[in-house]
């Protein structure tokens, strides 16, 4: 599907971490060139503001070499475990993350341009940053790129257990306990009312109108609310614990809370919308003459497709048990390479191509107001991911009603009726939830 080009070029910056660059490829890279230097490409792409050459490339996606691909393991073992000790004890071996980074803004971009609109996309994003940390508010250089007029829309997306209250309460066999996390939701608010102020400020010196700002919401982490058995899988200590970090771990710590919980994916997830439309809220309440803040809840995506039976909960159930794959008609939201994610970040932490195309389909949404589900079955962003046309079609499905919903929908058939979400959830009541001015352009 494409459309119609229009004239008029939207700037939009994405700021975040290895949620919003993709940690792993095809996600990694995906749309990305160099802008300057040997190598400089011409054709539209994600400018990588923190690797715009080889030359000039930052320290944060300049890591060590990455290894060959692992259908030939050149790593020294022959199981997982073997390998993934080496490459802990080798870090030159470990996989890079090596830019220039594409990620789900470059989804995105594939996305806009197959709607025929005219975005500029840029990117600036350092694994495991925080709005508030060195690498962004905290840095006067690149705080002040963010904080630019150049920009007509920007992305913000923290860290993605930072805007978790410090304590969460989980019910556990009919007892409620109270347990630590590693959430942060005052230096949250701070990162991202602190970026709010320079993007407004810097607008309202060019004398332009504040421009709108899109807080991503990110997903659950699978190893914050299950245990994996498998001494393969995932990365050294466990996945509910903070492997190296934390030896001394035990379930239900600050790298577990959710542990026990009934359902710890839409636990973890309800607390993140409630962080992330709570600081918008807020913003807008308190700031009504500067830019207005929405929220993509990407997040809320993946509770609506585990709700529907699209996605797997657990994902330990598939990568521990030897035969036990995922069924047919399913698909995982989260990695599953530990050798790729070597060697302290445990599998089910980050999105896998299917997850990171579902994050964009959100932000896409959301940003945009064009109706996702008009990419079709023949989405070329979906084609180069290695998504099936099928699941692209669901994917869009699930993206466009949890946004209609302002949240996860759960009102929605069961696996052996998919085929009424094909044909627009017919005879679900879900359409009042539409909200009925945001969508004045559709794809043509």
């Amino acid at each position: 599907m494409t459309g119609t080009a229009r004239a008029d070029v939207v700037n939009i910056l994405f700021v975040g971490n290895s949620y919003t660059f993709g940690k792993y490829n095809p996600v990694r890279n995906y749309m990305s060139g160099y802008d300057t230097g040997p190598g400089a490409v011409s054709t539209p792409h994600v400018h990588d503001l923190l690797c715009s050459s080889a030359a000039s490339c930052s320290a944060a996606e300049k890591v060590a070499p990455s290894v060959p691909s692992q259908a030939n393991p050149p790593i020294p073992g022959s199981t997982v475990s073997a390998q993934l000790n080496y490459l802990n004890t080798n870090t030159s071996s470990q996989y890079s993350e090596t830019g220039p980074f594409g990620g789900v803004p470059g989804v995105f971009l594939k996305m806009t341009q197959q709607a025929g609109l005219n975005y500029n996309v840029s990117i600036m994003a350092v694994a495991s940053a925080t709005l508030n940390g060195a690498n962004f508010l905290g840095s006067a250089t690149n705080s002040a790129i963010i904080g630019n007029s150049q920009w007509n829309k920007v992305v913000l997306q923290d860290q993605t257990f930072q805007p978790l209250p410090t304590t969460v309460t989980v019910n556990v066999n009919g007892v409620d306990q109270t347990r630590a996390t590693r959430g942060n939701p005052a230096n949250f608010v701070k990162g991202v009312e602190g970026l709010a102020n320079k993007i407004t400020a810097a607008d309202v010196a060019a004398g332009k109108a504040p421009i709108p700002i899109t807080l991503y919401q990110t997903g659950p982490l699978a190893n914050y609310g299950y245990n994996s058995t498998n001494p393969n899988n995932p990365i050294f200590g466990g996945s509910t614990t903070g492997g190296a970090n934390d030896p001394g771990g035990q379930l239900g710590d600050q790298y577990s809370p959710y542990y026990g919980a009934a359902n710890p994916n839409a636990q973890m997830t309800s607390a993140l919308h409630n962080a992330y439309t709570g600081a918008a809220n807020n913003w807008n309440t308190n700031n009504p003459t500067k830019s207005h803040m929405g929220v993509a809840l990407a997040g809320d995506a993946w509770i609506t497709a585990m709700n529907i039976g699209l996605a797997v909960k657990n994902p330990y159930l598939y990568s521990d048990v030897p035969g036990n794959t995922i069924p047919a008609g399913m698909i995982n939201l989260w990695d599953n390479n530990p050798l790729d994610a070597c060697c302290l970040v445990p599998t089910g932490y980050h999105p896998s191509q299917y997850g990171s195309y579902l994050n964009a389909l959100v932000l896409f949404d959301e940003i945009t107001g064009f109706d996702p589900r008009k990419l079709g079955g023949g989405d070329q962003a979906a084609a180069d991911l290695g998504i099936s046309s099928s699941e692209a079609i669901l994917l869009q499905q699930v993206a466009y009603f949890t946004v209609a919903a302002g949240g996860p929908v759960s009102a929605v058939p069961e696996p052996s009726t998919w085929a009424m979400m094909l044909l627009g959830f017919a005879g679900l009541a879900l359409f009042s939830y539409r909200k009925t001015n945001r969508r004045a352009l559709q794809i043509a």
